[in-house]
């Protein structure tokens, strides 16, 4: 999920989705279900092993600039790449850079992309890329270099753990060198999705919970709700996204099999910070 302007950017999962990626306008005040439009086009999104299209939009990022990062997992056919939209310049392709195999597996068994962060340098935009199969677990990518590659040493804890790390992002912008990682703290639940704010605050969205925390990562660790609500029974209840009139939009999926409610919600708060 991403925002910018005045568009909301979705991934989907590729499987019975015509379009893994597509967009909707954030202005207007109905509560009428909102048509989805591909992004950036139809052409974008045929489904014949074409790896010159988007094949499962995995992670998503806009950066300051009005560029759109997006992670393609690829498929068993096409390895994983990453592309970048120009949304100032009629969506047009900016750049679209193949993963090699040493940074993200050609097989498509050994990769699992699972997101993107951006980073923003004086003279250059990096990308972290999340692959939960990889021996590194991280990839990162630079749009000055068009180059990608991953840390020659990298300590991580499994996915499937309670436990906050940190690394720090000088170590990782050493193509070759070495990235240790300090314990910060640990949730109550497992977290998949994490974002900081502008000002300073950690969101976090937990499997299987029905409930967002918070943390100002200026102080100790301290796990607080941000939102909850009622069962929702889903693997993925929330996704979330900063735009830069300080405001928090959020997805909310509903599986608790109630079908007095609705099944997706998008809700968005004002929250005072913009993307970090």
């Amino acid at each position: 999920m991403a925002v910018f302007g005045e568009r909301l950017f979705l991934s989907f999962y590729y499987s019975g989705n015509p379009a893994s990626l597509v967009w909707l306008p954030t202005s207007g005040t109905s509560t009428a279900p909102p048509k989805l439009a591909p992004f950036p086009s139809w052409d974008f999104h045929k489904k014949v092993n074409n790896c010159d299209t988007i094949e499962w939009a995995r992670g998503l990022e806009a950066d300051t600039e009005g560029r759109l990062w997006v992670l393609d997992q690829g498929s068993k056919f096409c390895p994983s790449k990453l592309w970048i939209f120009n949304l100032l310049n009629n969506d047009t392709t900016e750049r679209v850079h193949q993963f090699p195999d040493n940074v993200v597996s050609h097989s498509f068994h050994d990769r699992w992309l699972l997101d993107i962060v951006l980073d923003k340098t004086p003279d250059d935009y990096l990308a972290y890329i999340i692959d939960s199969e990889s021996k590194h677990n991280i990839g990162v990518y630079s749009r000055k270099l068009d180059k990608s590659w991953e840390p020659r040493q990298l300590y991580l804890r499994r996915y499937s753990s309670t436990e906050l790390f940190s690394v720090s992002v000088s170590e990782l912008k050493n193509e070759g060198g070495s990235a240790a990682v300090k314990l910060i703290g640990e949730f109550t639940r497992q977290p998949y999705r994490m974002l900081i704010d502008s000002a300073n605050v950690l969101y976090a969205a937990f499997f299987y919970q029905n409930y967002v925390s918070k943390w100002n990562i200026s102080e100790p660790f301290r796990e607080q709700r941000f939102y909850e609500v009622g069962e929702l029974g889903a693997f993925h209840p929330f996704t979330f996204a900063l735009d830069t009139t300080n405001t928090l939009w959020m997805t909310e999926r509903n599986q608790s099999g109630d079908q007095t409610k609705p099944r997706h919600k998008l809700l968005k708060a004002a929250v005072g910070a913009g993307s970090h």
